[in-house]
């Protein structure tokens, strides 16, 4: 087993992660979900439509004292992705594995695509990927014979975990899919310690289970919605290519050493039968491709052992050096698809097809302009009571956070979309409606008098994100009380 001196090129790696991604902190602009997060900070709750409550409130957080800017938010993801590194390294080491196999699983989560993406931005998706880094590695300790009672700091994890992301449940059923399938497991499944585990986590989650019970549990409906649409969209074929993009095709055979590695040593059997059933799980219900993504956090670490072991017995010193290398280069190929390293107008013209992620965080202060510019055309009683109704929280939330300061007044922004839906108040909107994003046949039903396309919605980048060549309309006047337009528009994805 490595040293605890092993564990400085860890830490370098890591360093280099988090310089990279605060580097980067201030290109391109919010992405659509981050400015999600800043408006569900500013409506504290217990739960969202889509979401626990973690992510929103620790951006209220942030912003509280930073400000809302795009900078804190980043690098507070980029410092969850340094900490994964580091996990990494460290599960390496818990494996029984020396200098090399942890620098190995270090560059692997250092350079995947999917790691490198999700660090460059403030989601749900970073922290979810810690919290099951953290718990494998807790796991991995008690699989080696640590004190029992640390299944109480296991469910802790999985508890924020659950706060995080609701997709952390899939790594607490695949643990306990593992651990009963195997003989070396089933033990540990008859410890109160484990199930003292599994009540802390449930009382940590309890909250937002309360309140998803009080709101007709709203997060379900939009679990359906959103797997239906990934299953039309990527289907499972698509779910296992997409692997060898997101893991990157160097990493790729490390992972899957790391894997069968672990299924040929009964002390971490159970980990190599948690990881098929995660897998397994996602295929089943239609889960998106990179919630797989925390297993490979383990599979690296595996694979850097593995590597070890045979670069050590069979091949000359040198290739080590090759394999971290490749990982390196591998990870730099991809990396101008998967970080705002590209000038934005390169980004749209050569990689938006290979990951159109980041055209997200392209054009909103532009989009806001041009609503604010169709407002200033209207008539000024039409002004006075006016929303602007937006077809998902991208667009509201972007006018929420750049409107003011461009002439429109605070809470102009109406959606009804996610959890913008519950912030949707009472007898509004009650005057002209200007509509973003939304075909006419769209909003016809819902007005007498319907203007427009005013404007076709577009960015300096020319990037083709979900709002660029899309319709801003007027309605002058409803036909329908406002609660009937808010229901008819009303949509969970």
């Amino acid at each position: 087993m490595a040293s605890r001196r092993d564990v400085l090129p860890v830490l370098a790696v890591a360093g280099g992660v988090f310089a990279l991604h605060a580097a980067l902190s201030g290109r391109y602009g919010f992405h659509r979900d981050e400015l999600y997060y800043l408006a569900a900070g500013r409506h504290p709750a217990l739960g969202y439509v889509d979401q626990p409550p973690l992510v929103p409130l620790l951006a209220r957080a942030i912003g509280a004292v930073a400000g809302d800017h795009l900078w804190p938010l980043r690098l507070v993801a980029g410092l969850a992705h340094a900490a994964i590194v580091v996990l990494a390294g460290l599960i390496a080491r818990e494996l029984g594995g020396g200098r090399r196999a942890l620098v190995l699983a270090a560059v692997a989560t250092a350079t995947a695509p999917l790691f490198v993406a999700s660090g460059g931005m403030f989601q749900t998706v970073v922290l979810d990927q810690l919290w099951w880094a953290l718990a494998l590695l807790l796991v991995v300790r008690l699989l080696r014979g640590a004190d029992p009672r640390g299944w109480l700091a296991v469910g802790a994890v999985v508890g924020v975990g659950l706060q995080t992301k609701w997709s952390m449940a899939l790594l607490a059923v695949g643990l306990v899919v593992g651990l009963a399938a195997v003989p070396s497991g089933r033990h540990l499944l008859r410890s109160p310690w484990l199930w003292s585990g599994v009540a802390v986590a449930l009382a940590l989650w309890a909250p937002n289970l309360v309140w998803q019970a009080l709101n007709d549990w709203p997060t379900l409906e939009f679990t359906r919605n959103n797997n239906a649409v990934v299953r039309a969209e990527e289907g499972r074929i698509g779910f296992v290519v997409q692997q060898l993009l997101l893991a990157g095709p160097v990493a790729v055979p490390l992972a899957g050493a790391g894997a069968v590695w672990l299924w040929r040593r009964p002390p971490w059997r159970a980990l190599a039968v948690g990881l098929a059933a995660v897998a397994v799980g996602l295929l089943a219900v239609g889960g998106k491709a990179y919630y797989l993504g925390p297993m490979y956090v383990l599979a690296f670490a595996a694979g850097g052992v593995a590597a070890e072991g045979w670069l050590a017995a069979a091949a000359p010193a040198g290739r080590w050096t090759a394999a971290w290398r490749a990982l390196v280069v591998g990870g730099l190929v991809a990396l101008p698809a998967v970080a705002p390293v590209a000038p934005a107008d390169v980004y749209a013209d050569v990689f938006h097809d290979l990951n159109d992620e980041l055209g997200e965080q392209l054009g909103w202060p532009e989009m806001v302009d041009q609503v604010a510019r169709v407002v200033t055309v209207l008539p000024a009683d039409e002004r006075t009571h006016l929303r602007v109704v937006t077809a998902s929280y991208g667009e509201a939330a972007a006018v929420d956070l750049y409107g003011p300061a461009r002439g429109l007044a605070r809470a102009t922004a109406l959606s009804a979309h996610n959890s913008y839906v519950d912030w949707w108040p009472d007898d509004e909107p009650a005057g002209a409606v200007v509509f973003v994003r939304y075909p006419r046949e769209r909003i016809e039903p819902f007005c007498d008098d319907v203007l427009g396309p005013v404007v076709v919605v577009s960015n300096q980048a020319g990037v083709a994100n979900q709002v660029a060549g899309r319709p801003i309309l007027v309605c002058h006047r409803l036909r329908v009380p406002p609660a009937q337009l808010r229901d008819g528009l009303r949509h969970f994805e």
